[in-house]
């Protein structure tokens, strides 16, 4: 009795000093993960600052700029397949399917190559003009750190870790580095990397909350717990129902043409002539666009949606939506390594701001709404979505008209056939399974 209780006590201690073990493991790992994401940050920064463009070099960027699109195209192609597009469907990929028997399979998608080549490839579009943001790679540049400093432990240590677990948590990670947003950290875990369970009710539960908050106000106003807060420019619930839904219009587009484009260009692939005529094609067209549209619909965007926020509404803010959309298109069907999240912020805030022009009502609240309406209409993360754009803002004010508009946003895009951006992107990964 006596040596059977001794095992038991063994046991837990063992248990204790393996959790313990794992959570050092894991911590180091985010701590790496976090400073690995601010220097990808700088990286992107400087490299946009030195972008070749009709101002900084003239003419010469209609040659720099299909040659820099063909060099990241082929750097993916030849050395790591794995490292296209935004990053975060083979982070979606990964995390659902990867275990120890998959892990020889689906480790090219965490690789420690496609980390370098994904980043290579990236600050090249980026150089040359490309309008991509950084939020999107930096999902999986994240998990591929993560994951590199867990193999690392497994390998000197021979420490068993949960590989799922690890994905999520590197996934989650690069978000919240990138926007700086650690609520939206987790929710991004919640709702993208680990739907299995909440993707089928998180609308009903999003509705119930928003409907009650909205029942609950028409009988305070605008009540706050700890007083009265600095309000933000009023804008009607008819204005935020109407922004969800051209947002969620223009969402259902804007995802549908990503897919329906890729799967069709994806025959061009191993064309020994036109897999290089495409990159430098749609370059060209960028550069067109943006000899005609002006140079806000290159890069992220970020500039943009900025001045909006800060009322800065002009001429320009009219077109922007479909010329910035163009411009993201040609740029994601080059096949050039990029982001969607950034050039979909500007995109929203813009259309949320033509709104509030023609309704003639404030557009820095207007471009708010869009912004979170828009990229919930385009990726279907309501709550990611919102939450990103209420972390990054502080303003908890218009915290009830971004979620109403992100959650409509998102139901419109539906009820229209369109598709989970994302999870469409990373079916086309279930080859690596046969």
């Amino acid at each position: 009795m006596a040596k059977s209780s001794l095992n038991e006590i063994t046991k837990q201690e063992m248990n204790r000093a393996r959790k313990s073990a794992v959570l050092f493991i894991f911590l180091t790992a985010a701590t790496l993960t976090g400073i690995a994401c601010v220097l990808f940050m700088r990286l992107f920064e400087y490299t946009l600052s030195k972008r070749l463009d009709f101002q900084s070099i003239g003419p010469w960027c209609w040659i720099t700029t299909p040659l820099l699109f063909l060099l990241s195209v082929e750097l993916i192609r030849r050395f790591a397949p794995l490292a296209a597009g935004t990053g975060i469907p083979q982070t979606i990929f990964a995390a659902k399917h990867m275990s120890e028997k998959t892990e020889s399979r689906l480790i090219s998608l965490v690789s420690s190559r496609t980390l370098v080549i994904k980043v290579v490839a990236l600050l090249l579009g980026l150089w040359a003009g490309a309008s991509t943001g950084r939020e999107g790679p930096t999902v999986q540049i994240a998990t591929c750190v993560f994951l590199l400093v867990l193999f690392s432990f497994r390998r000197w240590f021979g420490t068993s870790l949960d590989l799922r677990s690890a994905i999520v948590a590197g996934g989650a990670a690069g978000l919240a580095a990138a926007f700086n947003t650690p609520l939206a950290g987790v929710t991004f875990a919640i709702e993208e990397l680990t739907p299995d369970y909440f993707s089928s009710i998180k609308d009903f539960v999003l509705m119930a909350i928003i409907i009650a908050a909205i029942a609950a106000k028409s009988l305070t106003g605008e009540y706050t717990y700890f007083g009265k807060l600095m309000e933000p420019p009023f804008i009607g619930f008819s204005v935020v129902l109407l922004i969800g839904v051209v947002c969620g219009i223009v969402g259902a587009l804007f995802s549908s043409a990503i897919l329906q484009g890729q799967n069709f260009l994806a025959r061009f692939h191993k064309h020994p002539t036109y897999r290089y005529a495409v990159p430098i094609i749609f370059s060209l067209g960028l550069l067109g666009l943006a000899f005609v549209a002006g140079l806000r619909v290159l890069g992220p965007g970020n500039e943009s949606a900025q001045s909006l926020l800060r009322n800065e509404f002009g001429k320009w803010t009219l077109w922007f939506p479909l010329t910035k959309m163009m411009a993201t298109l040609l740029t994601y069907w080059s096949g050039v390594a990029g982001g969607i999240f950034a050039p979909c912020l500007s995109i929203g805030a813009s259309l949320g701001a033509d709104v509030g022009h023609w309704m003639n009502v404030p557009i820095t609240s207007c471009a708010l709404v869009g912004m979170a309406a828009f990229l919930s209409g385009t990726i279907q993360a309501p709550i990611t979505s919102f939450v990103i754009i209420f972390e990054m803002t502080g303003n908890h004010q218009m915290l009830l008209p971004i979620m109403l508009s992100s959650l409509l946003a998102a139901m419109v895009a539906r009820l229209l056939g369109a598709h989970h951006l994302y999870k469409s992107l990373a079916n086309n990964y279930k080859y690596l399974l046969d």
